[in-house]
């Protein structure tokens, strides 16, 4: 059963999603070599020897090989996973990294959705949160890019243009920024701006006076 079978663990983050995805791929790998076997197997039943007769033992010997190849493959890549999962543990990047996943989906919702419209937010609330799960682009641009540029990033990945007036707020608010989760160099990313002819109520802002001519 693949990793990401089990109740314990499911795709909540991209690290986990392509773990899951390997192992899934390797399992189809192993299924098809296996099948492959049988098939050589009964192939080699109903071909009579001779000169011309292919080398079923050397087919069989590789297919064989690549199973073990294949198994080994899945225990290195659950166990590395496992490590990888507790070192973002006890680092606290795991938590920083969700936190930051969490504050661009509301980012995101408050710039694509009307707030009376329950139904959409939801929607789109939902659609954002897998995309940062299943994009591993979008997992890395969200350490890399600025908020207002993540925040077009992931409108675009999902076909909802943001609204030019509305203010959502920065990915990285409450959440601070160390050198143990390799964003050190990185400076922290400030609120999502207002639109330039927006005040913070959501009203135009005024006019600055004339000078005076006399």
């Amino acid at each position: 059963m693949s990793m990401a079978q089990t109740d314990e663990i499911k795709p909540t983050d991209s690290d986990m999603h392509w773990t899951g995805w390997a192992l899934d791929a390797l399992r189809e790998l192993v299924q098809s070599d296996l099948r492959t076997k049988r098939m050589i197997e009964r192939q080699q039943d109903r071909t009579p020897a001779g000169r011309d007769t292919p080398d079923f033992g050397l087919t069989q010997s590789r297919l064989s090989r690549s199973v073990r190849l294949s198994l080994a493959m899945t225990e290195r890549i659950r166990t590395d996973y496992l490590m990888r999962r507790e070192k973002r543990k006890a680092s606290g990047e795991q938590e920083r990294r969700r936190q930051r996943r969490e504050q661009a989906a509301e980012a995101v919702v408050q710039a694509v959705t009307r707030p009376d419209d329950a139904d959409d937010i939801e929607r789109v609330r939902k659609l954002v949160r897998e995309r940062l799960v299943e994009d591993e682009i979008l997992d890395v641009q969200i350490d890399t890019l600025s908020p207002e540029e993540f925040l077009q990033a992931v409108c675009r990945k999902i076909g909802r243009p943001p609204h030019p007036i509305r203010q959502p707020q920065g990915c990285d608010d409450g959440v601070e920024a160390t050198a143990d989760d390799g964003l050190a160099d990185r400076e922290p990313a400030e609120d999502w701006p207002l639109a330039p002819d927006e005040s913070s109520a959501g009203r135009p802002l005024s006019k600055p006076p004339k000078p005076d001519s006399s």
